[in-house]
């Protein structure tokens, strides 16, 4: 399974704390080179160093924290039912397809987002390329499926936050609902996040949840957990 929210949040922070330690530490390289510092700025400089890692950290876990403030909902001109679905890009997009045509809406019009889903390993290796190609293929596969069984269905790709993904769609798609389609639990980081909760409170429409199957191996499921 992908890393949790937090785990990520702690990675980055991590990195913050790394890069503005290596910057201070040259700086004071440069300084003890250049001249000699007497002892009281070098405390000066320690206690400067503290802040400034300090203020690093606590930007880097408090940004990512705030409230996702969503845009103006797009309003309908007419009283067709209209889905949002917001899906984990390693959802099984047959069985995808099977839970959206299961909804039982008439005459609806599908708008399927698939958010890119990062990896525990993404701010180490930075393979937002590969990431992306995994959503574009769930979506296109997805969207295939659909069309063949005569929805009018439309789609794009999502960034690596779904709630923002929903928000934004939301802006741009007169939805009446909107679905969260998460793979189970176990291969899934969504859940850890509340983001069911987090979505119903953010959409002026109903919000539900179904649990899709992975579309991913086992070897690698086991691998990922």
């Amino acid at each position: 399974m992908a890393a949790s929210a937090e785990q990520r949040l702690l990675s980055r922070a991590v990195l913050v704390v790394a890069a503005l330690a290596a910057v201070l530490a040259a700086a004071a390289l440069a300084m003890a080179l250049a001249f000699d510092p007497p002892s009281l700025m070098w405390i000066g400089f320690a206690v400067l160093s503290l802040v400034v890692i300090a203020l690093g950290l606590v930007a880097t876990l408090a940004v990512p924290s705030m409230r996702v403030s969503p845009p103006v909902p797009a309003l309908a001109g007419d009283p067709a039912h209209r889905l949002l679905v917001v899906a984990d890009a390693v959802c099984s997009p047959p069985a995808l397809a099977d839970a959206i045509v299961r909804r039982g809406l008439d005459d609806v019009a599908v708008h399927l987002v698939v958010p890119i889903r990062v990896s525990h390993l993404h701010f180490l290796t930075d393979d937002e390329l590969q990431e992306r190609r995994q959503a574009e293929g769930s979506l296109a596969r997805t969207l295939r499926l659909l069309h063949a069984r005569g929805l009018a269905a439309t789609g794009a790709v999502g960034d690596d936050k779904p709630l923002e993904s929903m928000t934004d769609a939301l802006g741009r798609f007169a939805a009446t609902h909107v679905l969260l389609a998460t793979p189970p639990e176990r291969e899934s980081y969504w859940l850890e996040r509340e983001l069911l909760p987090k979505a119903q409170a953010l959409a002026a429409v109903k919000v539900e949840q179904v649990v899709v199957p992975s579309s991913l191996p086992p070897a690698q499921v086991a691998a990922d957990v």
